[in-house]
This record gives structure tokens, sequence and C-alpha cells, in this order.
């Protein structure tokens, strides 16, 4: 560590009588790539930070090339069906999530919107903190004191994913959006952050398991979030808070979803339960008697989401539920996994198959994006299983979820049973 920091400190500090500098700005991606920094080729294995982060990220990681899709066919297709005013590489309607689109009077470095997502759109703007942060006797929390964003935390980390991956008031992908011709949102924090690839030295204090179920439960209170805040507003209701397939669907193959039934009076739209399909199973783990009390506020929202004219009743539920999430988040953030525990809940997810008889395919999305994460946490420990007939049944969930159109709930369900460790 000390290497790293004298390296760093030689490269990038101020003058130790210059003022420190005004923390909120954004800097740019080029004030990190020193070799003695974040810009090594490879990892110099001299301290806990790795010190090839900006090589992992540039050619590795699909964030550093977010903005590159917005001059392909199906980005002008949507910009051309949304009447944007520009292109899709220019609109900050796409900028927003797809680069580090910040006002000009947030920079006082560089920002090159080519750079898609770039270190400070997820690790904060640098110019409070840049300087000091490698300097001996610097802490982390002086850092975030300064600006940094603090991704040591589950829930803030989760939040930040989402605030893109979900959508917030500020960005989102709706329904406008969704029929312009932009792919449907998925998001399962553990599988998503393992893929990007890991720029940082695992720990599974953060990661893993624990990232899995507490990005389980930050996602569904920031929907809340969002429902809550359409049903308030002038464009309701939003159809990107209900389940795609109850309506556009192939008449061909429809006959389940009169077997199933509907929860209400046939042929009405319906909230999708994806964010609540697994999480009521982890809440039923830490405070069952919340799970019993929230099982009824979700009825109580897909049945009020369903009328579409009810938007205080709306408005109340969503508020509800997600003011009891706000309690339960950090019990859930605290829980411990053993290898037991999570083979005991792959289980559970595994034998819930009349749930997903019920729900819609992006719960089913959920329940297998959960599969692969708990499934990584015991080949992580024993790699052989890589090859075990349980993985082999997960792969086989996600083949079942790729032909939306063919999706068939009965055998999902069938092929879930499989997915027993």
């Amino acid at each position: 560590m000390l290497a790293f920091t004298a390296a760093v400190a030689q490269q990038t500090s101020a003058p130790a009588d210059a003022p420190p500098a005004q923390p909120g700005k954004y800097v740019g991606v080029a004030s990190c790539i020193n070799s003695g920094c974040h810009g090594s080729t490879q990892p110099l294995n001299a301290s806990r930070v790795l010190q090839n982060e900006y090589y992992t990220w540039k050619d590795r990681d699909r964030h550093s090339k977010a903005q590159f899709v917005l001059s392909n066919a199906t980005s002008a297709r949507i910009a051309k069906n949304m009447r944007l005013k520009t292109s899709a590489e220019k609109a900050s309607l796409c900028l927003d999530c797809h680069a580090t689109n910040v006002p000009e009077r947030a920079v006082s470095g560089h920002i090159d919107i080519e750079d898609g997502i770039q270190c400070e759109s997820c690790h904060g703007p640098a110019s409070g903190w840049r300087d000091e942060h490698a300097q001996a006797g610097w802490t982390h929390e002086q850092s975030v004191a300064r600006g940094m964003i603090d991704l040591r935390s589950v829930p803030t980390r989760g939040s930040l994913c989402l605030s893109c991956h979900l959508g917030t008031g500020a960005k989102e992908v709706d329904h406008e959006l969704i029929a312009s011709g932009h792919p449907i949102l998925a998001f399962e924090l553990d599988n998503y952050t393992a893929n990007m690839p890991p720029h940082w030295t695992p720990n599974r204090d953060t990661h893993g398991v624990r990232a899995w179920a507490t990005g389980q439960a930050i996602a569904f209170r920031d929907s809340l979030d969002n429902l809550s805040r359409h049903a308030r507003g002038d464009k309701w209701p939003e159809f990107s808070d209900m389940s795609c397939y109850n309506c556009h669907h192939s008449l061909r193959t429809s006959q389940w979803r009169q077997d199933r039934g509907w929860a209400g009076r046939a042929g009405l739209p319906s909230w999708s339960p994806q964010h609540w399909a697994v999480l009521r199973l982890i809440v039923g783990r830490v405070a069952p008697q919340s799970r019993a009390q929230l099982d009824e506020q979700v009825q109580q929202l897909a049945s009020r989401v369903a009328r579409m004219n009810d938007r205080d009743g709306v408005v109340s539920a969503a508020d509800s539920a997600r003011k009891a999430m706000d309690d339960l988040i950090p019990r859930i953030d605290r829980l411990s996994w053993s290898e037991s525990d999570v083979r005991a809940f792959m289980n559970a997810i595994a034998d819930d198959g009349d749930y997903f008889l019920r729900a819609d395919v992006h719960s089913a999305e959920q329940a297998a994006l959960s599969l692969q994460a708990l499934n990584s946490s015991l080949t992580r420990r024993n790699p052989k299983l890589l090859r075990g007939p349980t993985t082999r049944a997960i792969d086989d969930l996600f083949t079942e979820l790729k032909q939306r159109d063919d999706y068939d709930p009965q055998r999902f369900a069938m092929k879930l049973k499989s997915a027993r460790p």
C-alpha cells in the first residue's frame, strides 16, 4: 500500500499549501489513468487496489461502450418513433443513462460523451477527493464526505445501478420508450455486477449472496417509488409498471392464460409482480410476520393498479409497502448466508412453481437470475459444480425465457423443479 500511495501522491496530489478543490465537480477519466494510479495494463498486486481498473473498464466493461449503441439502427428507429429533435447519440433522453451526461457547470476537467458510463458515473464526481484519496491516513469516509459515492454500502450501490436499470423520476424506460423499440429492462445486482467484469478485489462481505438479497429488496422498494410517482403524475396509467404479456401475446398460444384464470376481472392489465416474486421468500426468512402483511399489501396494490382509475389507492398502497421495505432493507442487508442457507433457498425457489404459474414472464426471469446468483456462490467454493446438473437446469430456464412469445409458465414451472442443488 505504501508503494501505491507514494506513486499516486507524486503524480496526482496538489501542492501541500494549495486549497482543497471544490467538491462535486467532474474531472474526467483521464485523471485516473496514470500507471501508478488505475492505469496499469496488468494488476500490480502491490496493494488491495489492483491498479489496472482503467483497462478492465475500457476493454471489457460494457459501460465503456454504452454510448456507441446509440448510433446503431435500433437507436435510430427509437429516436424516430419518439419524435426526438436530434439523433439518439445527442439526445439527453438517451445520454442520461448511456453516458456521463452532466451539466457543463458541474465539470472542472474534461468529460467525453464517447467514454460512456465512466468512472465518476458510479464513483461520484472526483474533484473533492481525487488528489487526497491515495494519501497516507486518508480514509474512505473522508472521500465519501467529499463527494465519493459509498459503493461499499450494498443499498447505496443497488440504488445507483437501478437509477438506470430500473429508472427514477429523472430518467426511465417507460412504456412509450419500450413501444418505440427500447429493450425491456431486467436487472439483478449480483449477476450484473459480476459480469461487468469486476475491477476490484472480490469481497464476499459486499458482493455475492448479500448483494443478491439486498438488491432484490432495493429493486422492489425503488419500483414502488416509481409506481407511486406515476400514479401522481400526468401520464397514468403507466404501462411499464404492468405485465407486458398480459396484453401483448400470441392468441394462438394463449390458452394457458384462460386456464390460469384472472385475479380480478378477466382481461384487465395487471401489475407485474417481478420485483416481489423472489423477495417475498427473502422477507419470509427475515421477518415472517412482515411477509404476511406485505403479501396483503401487494394484493391490494395489484387490484388497484388493474382498475387504472384509482390513482389515490395506488399511491396509498405503494407508499405503505415502501415504508415497510424501509424497515426491512437493513435487516435483509445484515442476513448471513451459509452454504446450507443458500442451498435451502435455492430449493425454496425451485419448489415455488405454483407461484410462477400465476405470475408473468418477468417474474420467471427474476427466479432464473436469482438461482444463477445463488448457484454462482456455490460454484465459487466448488468449481466442479459448474458442470453439474443444477447449473445445466438453470441454463435450461434461461432457454425457456429467450422466446417470450412462446413462453409457457407450466413448462417453466416444471423445469424449475430440476434446479434444486
